[in-house]
């Protein structure tokens, strides 16, 4: 007689995967569905963009969608998270490293408004659709997080080698981004082109820093005190 195995482990055998086999295919199920979502933004829009359809574009099964993603919305806001993560690789790797502080930031920003250049319509979609999207533990959060602390960082490390004031972290994050996001608005909406949009960023930049962009509230008006003149 034979040897056979008895138990629940050897019932399950025939169904089992190594878990390395289950993950990989639990990602390509992923990519089929940010691939999808990008086809369907392609031809409906935002407003059109349903998890039905993207589930039938990606070959799976209506439910499948919700286990990768909570929402369509989050499901675009991955989509922004991937296409600005490789600009910002890109853009980290090849930083210049005897640029100052501004050159630093506008290099960056360059290979962010190339990176929206490319998908013109697409980027103005995923920006449109997840600029009010909040989710804590979202994508977008996580990114920004770390683009905060760079940017703070750069302002620190400049700060440190007494080419600017030491900086207020939130004034010098926000100063800039609010200036990067302004002027990658107007790139996209046609009003500055790709040489414009550099030139206005670094101009409005060198005030802020020449004029103490990390100073907290109030320094300004103490400052202009100080030297006797109007705040």
């Amino acid at each position: 007689m034979s040897e056979t195995s008895t138990g629940p482990a050897a019932a399950g055998a025939g169904n089992d995967r190594p878990p390395g086999v289950r993950q990989q295919r639990k990602q390509r199920t992923r990519q089929a569905l940010l691939d999808a979502a990008r086809r369907v933004l392609e031809r409906r829009g935002v407003a059109g963009l349903t998890t039905r359809e993207v589930a039938a574009e990606a070959g799976v099964a209506a439910g499948t969608f919700f286990v990768h993603f909570p929402d369509a919305a989050t499901l675009v806001e991955t989509l922004l998270d991937e296409h600005v993560g490789q600009a910002l690789d890109r853009a980290l790797r090849t930083l210049p490293a005897d640029g100052d502080l501004v050159a630093r930031l506008v290099h960056v920003a360059a290979e962010l408004y190339g990176s929206y250049d490319r998908e013109p319509e697409l980027s103005r979609q995923y920006i449109a659709a997840s600029l009010f999207h909040h989710h804590p533990d979202g994508p977008t959060e996580r990114r920004m997080a770390e683009f905060r602390a760079w940017v703070t960082a750069e302002f620190a490390r400049a700060a440190g080698s007494g080419a600017v004031s030491p900086p207020d972290p939130l004034v010098a994050f926000t100063s800039y981004f609010s200036l990067y996001f302004g002027v990658l608005v107007a790139g996209l909406r046609g009003e500055l082109d790709r040489d414009a949009q550099l030139a206005v960023l670094e101009a409005a930049l060198r005030r802020i820093v020449d004029g103490g962009a990390g100073a907290g509230p109030g320094d300004g008006g103490r400052r202009a005190a100080a030297e006797g003149r109007p705040a």
